[in-house]
C-alpha cells in the first residue's frame, strides 16, 4: 500500500501536469517583463526562409508556379444528359482514360446540373499540349470522346463543342483585379493615416505584403494550382489579416491617448498584444478548424480555394501579433529620435539667435 501511494505521487495525473505547464506557459506570456514587439528580428527569420524558398522555385523554369487555365488558357467541353449520379461518374472515368491516353495533365472535372433541368452533367477544363493546334486538337479530342461514351450504356448523353479560354483575356482580368487590390490598399493606407497614424499604415501595409508573399511562397512550395480561385482566397487573407490588425491598433491608439504613465511605444504595444491576443488567437482557431476540414475532405476545386487561406490565416495572425507591432515600435522609435533633433536643433537657433 506504501508502494502504491508513492508511485502515485511521483507521477500526479497527466492532465494536471499539462494544465500547470499550460498556466505556467500563460503567466510567463502575460508577464509585464516578458517583451514582445522588441524582437523583430528573430520574427522575420521564419518569413524570410519561406520566401526565399518560394522565390527559388520561382526562378526555376520546370517548377514556378502552378498555373491553372484562368492564367495559362485552354479549353471547355462539357458532357451532358445524365439520369443519375452512378452513369456519371462511370461516364466520367470513361473520359479521364481518354484524356490519359492523349496525355492531357492537369484537366479539371466539375460536376453541374444540365441546362433546363436536363439532368446531370460535368465540364471538363484542359491545357493543349505544347505545339498542337488548337482546333484540331479539340475536334479530335470531341469525337475521341463521343466514340468511347456515345454506346448503349450511355443513352442520351450528349458531348458539346469545345469552348475556348483565352489566356490573353484572363491576364487582362487578372491585371484589373490586381489593380483593385493595390487601389484598396492605398485607401487603406491613407484611412489608417487618418484614423491612426502613418507610422501604423505602413506597418500595416507591410503585414499585407507579407501575408500575400507568404501565401504565393507556400502555394509554390506544395504546388497549389492558381487561378481565378487563388485571387479571391489572396482577397479574403488580406480583409481577414487586416481587420486583426485594426482591432490591435485601436487599441495602441487608446493606450497612446490616455498614457498618464508615459510609457515607451514597446510597452504600449506589449499590453496591447497581451490584451488582444485571446480574441486574435479565438478568432483564428474557430476558422481554421472548417478550413482544414475543406483542406481534407473538399473536392479540388475547394481545396484550391482552402490551401490559400489556410496558409494567409496562419501568416496573417503571425503579422498581426508580431510583423506589424515590431515594424511600428522601429517606426516609431525614429520618428521619436528625428522629433527630438529637429527640437535640439531648434533650441540651438534660438539660443544663438537670443541677446547675451
Amino acid at each position: 500500500m506504501k508502494e502504491e501511494k508513492q508511485t502515485t505521487t511521483k507521477n500526479p495525473n497527466i492532465f494536471k501536469r499539462l494544465r500547470s505547464k499550460n498556466d505556467a506557459m500563460w503567466a510567463r506570456f502575460y508577464d509585464p517583463k516578458t517583451k514582445i514587439a522588441n524582437k523583430g528580428k528573430w520574427y522575420a527569420i521564419a518569413p524570410l526562409l519561406i520566401i526565399f524558398v518560394g522565390a527559388i522555385l520561382l526562378c526555376i523554369p520546370s517548377v514556378g508556379f502552378n498555373l491553372g487555365l484562368d492564367f495559362t488558357g485552354g479549353s471547355v467541353i462539357r458532357v451532358s444528359g445524365f439520369e443519375n449520379q452512378a452513369k456519371l461518374n462511370e461516364c466520367r472515368a470513361e473520359v479521364k482514360k481518354v484524356f490519359n491516353d492523349r496525355n492531357v495533365k492537369g484537366a479539371q472535372f466539375m460536376d453541374e446540373r444540365g441546362a433546363n433541368g436536363g439532368g446531370l452533367a460535368f465540364t471538363v477544363k484542359y491545357q493543349h499540349p505544347r505545339g498542337a493546334d488548337m482546333t484540331v486538337f479539340d475536334t479530335e479530342l470531341k469525337e475521341a470522346i463521343e466514340e468511347a461514351i456515345l454506346g448503349g450504356t450511355f443513352v442520351g448523353v450528349s458531348v458539346a463543342e469545345a469552348d475556348s479560354i483565352s489566356a490573353s483575356a484572363s491576364s487582362e482580368r487578372i491585371l484589373m483585379t490586381f489593380i483593385a487590390i493595390a487601389v484598396s490598399i492605398i485607401a487603406i493606407l491613407i484611412y489608417m493615416l487618418f484614423r491612426f497614424r502613418f507610422t501604423s499604415g505602413v506597418a500595416a501595409i507591410v503585414g499585407l505584403l507579407h501575408d500575400a508573399l507568404i501565401v504565393c511562397a507556400m502555394c509554390a512550395i506544395f504546388r497549389v494550382q492558381l487561378n481565378y480561385v487563388f485571387v479571391a482566397a489572396i482577397i479574403t487573407v488580406v480583409v481577414y489579416s487586416l481587420n486583426n490588425t485594426l482591432v490591435l491598433f485601436d487599441r495602441v491608439r487608446h493606450k497612446e491617448k490616455f498614457n498618464e504613465s508615459r510609457l515607451a511605444p514597446e510597452q504600449i504595444v506589449d499590453a496591447s498584444v497581451k490584451e488582444t491576443f485571446g480574441r486574435t488567437l479565438g478568432t483564428t482557431v474557430t476558422t481554421l478548424v472548417p478550413v482544414i476540414a475543406l483542406c481534407c475532405i473538399g473536392v479540388p476545386l475547394i481545396r484550391e480555394f482552402a490551401l490559400p487561406i489556410l496558409f494567409g490565416l496562419i501568416a496573417g495572425t503571425f503579422s498581426t501579433i508580431f510583423v506589424t507591432t515590431a515594424l511600428y515600435v522601429r517606426f516609431e522609435s525614429y520618428r521619436n529620435m528625428s522629433k527630438r533633433h529637429k527640437e535640439k536643433q531648434l533650441k540651438r537657433k534660438e539660443n544663438l539667435v537670443s541677446p547675451d
